[in-house]
């Protein structure tokens, strides 16, 4: 079938990002996150941590930070986005990846072989996600935490688009990891790309995974 690029937009504690993690692993593919940061920081001369503290945020004090003289502009936070859409369009003519979030389905929407996939989960799930991950005690602080952060990448979203954050017309899968869990996610993305005919037998990742297991 040629190159595959996998979008995963997802809802805060749904344990999205850990999908797209283990689906890029089981199918050898690259997993576009750190990476963006990485090339972004490297041409704009901004720090990898400060990109981390704007990643996928609409608006904020950024210009407080260290910013280098001679990329300071008006329209910051359009160039940053305009080289990541730029880095993300390339790579996906270039190889097969996973990319979550970041608008990646409406970048790539004119793209081939592009697969939108968006997961979400129960509230009580999400917040049991993001109390374990963080350590919090509070419920409340937690849910808080999770409609913070959902608000600001659908604002991020909707701004960058003009469209619908979460909306199941451009999507090929809408999982609930409540009902499936991470795992069970992506055995189910993995069961779709078989049937539509974007993996030829098992996925590389799996493969090279029966090879060790038999000592080959």
């Amino acid at each position: 079938m040629g190159k595959v690029t996998i979008t995963i937009g997802r809802e805060y504690g749904s344990g999205g990002h850990e999908v797209g993690e283990k689906l890029a692993e089981r199918l050898g593919f690259t997993f576009l996150d750190r990476i963006i940061l990485n090339e972004i920081s490297r041409k704009s001369g901004i720090s990898v941590e400060d990109l981390m503290n704007r990643d996928e945020v609409k608006t904020s004090s950024f210009r407080d930070t260290l910013i280098p003289y001679d990329f300071e502009s008006e329209n910051l936070n359009e160039k940053l986005f305009d080289m990541q859409a730029d880095f993300i369009l390339h790579k996906s003519m270039e190889e097969s990846c996973v990319v979550v979030g970041r608008c990646a389905d409406v970048i790539l929407a004119y793209q081939d072989n592009v697969v939108n996939i968006f997961i979400y989960a129960n509230m009580e799930d999400k917040i049991r996600r993001i109390k374990r991950l963080y350590h919090l005690g509070d419920r409340q602080k937690a849910a808080k935490m999770i409609r913070r952060t959902e608000k600001i990448r659908r604002n991020y979203y909707q701004y960058y688009t003009d469209e619908i954050w979460g909306d199941k017309r451009n999507k090929a899968l809408m999982i609930n990891t409540s009902q499936t869990g991470v795992d069970g996610a992506v055995e189910l993305i993995i069961a779709y790309l078989k049937l539509k005919g974007y993996l030829d037998g098992e996925p590389e990742g799996k493969q090279e995974e029966k090879r060790r297991g038999e000592g080959l």
